[in-house]
């Protein structure tokens, strides 16, 4: 085993500075997913007079550290998501240019993700441990001093964001089918959360796999130069569903707040066999409404199984 001080962190993240933008993201609002799909992004520019297409240069290789356990496992996700069924070049581009550390205070039998995490072992020290070969270059390359040890790891737990609906993951098709049912075997659910809901998105941005994006064309001011640019966007928005011709398939609050629900937990499980969710509660500690997302599900869980019996 292999362990690091935690006042070593510091000076092991200035070596990574040597070839690396560093990021620490403890403490960050908006989800790491920013860092490989941000929020605006210039996909290509063209100059008007000649016609000639530019795409930006991709990001120098960087770091983020401090990832949890649940950011690690929802960018693997969004690896796969962002793979099917074409592999996003923009995404894979700055992906693939990314080292990623964990740090956590849980105890994990096998990582959900990442190259190295860094675990609680004792008080002042945390267990290295590289998930991959470039992880291990790493350690090698940057870490040379590191202490090994035989010592048995200090005991210590993270208390989980949401760890009931963690319960529900264990049966993600019986999950599907509530939420689908829900729509018109609970419709006073969808009618209370149609007035509660803000539209405003927050949910989607603060998630770490969320992906929607709408994709806007401008010109500069002088008129020479025009751009592609890809936005964030989120199924709760007015907008989200209009199409030409000026028709919109989601025109009330309701449907668009359960369309939200429905991808994430029934369509997800129909592509890819899994809730697109890690239960990390990011939206629902961000939710302005104060929408418990969690017991709303449990809420749908337990009444469509009451229903079946």
């Amino acid at each position: 085993m292999r362990i690091i001080k935690k006042a070593d962190t510091d000076a092991f993240l200035q070596r990574l500075e040597r070839e690396y933008e560093v990021f620490d993201v403890r403490g960050d609002e908006l989800p790491p997913k920013k860092y490989f799909f941000p929020p605006e992004e210039t996909t290509f520019n063209v100059t008007l007079e000649d016609g000639a297409v530019t795409t930006p240069p991709p990001p120098r290789a960087f770091v983020l550290f401090g990832l949890t356990l649940r950011e690690l496992e929802a960018i693997t996700f969004l690896d796969e998501i962002m793979s099917n069924p074409e592999r996003d070049y923009y995404y894979f581009r700055r992906r693939r240019r990314a080292l990623l550390i964990g740090v956590t205070g849980e105890r994990f039998d096998v990582a959900p993700g990442g190259d190295v995490i860094l675990s609680n072992f004792r008080r002042d020290t945390y267990r290295v441990q590289a998930i991959t070969a470039l992880g291990q270059e790493v350690i090698r390359k940057f870490l040379p001093e590191i202490e090994s040890t035989e010592g048995r790891p200090r005991s210590r737990s993270e208390e989980r964001a949401m760890p009931r609906l963690q319960e529900l993951f264990m049966d993600t098709e019986l999950l599907k089918e509530a939420v689908e049912w829900s729509w018109k075997g609970y419709p006073a659910l969808w009618e209370r959360l149609g007035r509660e809901c803000l539209g405003c998105g927050i949910c989607t941005y603060v998630c770490p796999l969320c992906h929607c994006f709408s994709i806007e064309d401008g010109t500069d001011l002088s008129g020479t130069t025009a751009r592609r640019c890809r936005k964030w966007d989120a199924c709760t928005l007015p907008g989200f569903a209009r199409v030409a011709g000026g028709e919109n398939f989601h025109r009330g609050i309701k449907e668009r707040y359960y369309n939200w629900f429905y991808h994430k937990f029934v369509r997800s499980f129909l592509e890819f066999g899994r809730a697109q969710c890690v239960a990390c509660g990011m939206c629902q500690t961000h939710c302005p409404a104060r929408i418990d997302i969690e017991e709303v599900l449990l809420d749908i869980v337990a009444r469509y199984t009451k229903r079946r019996r």
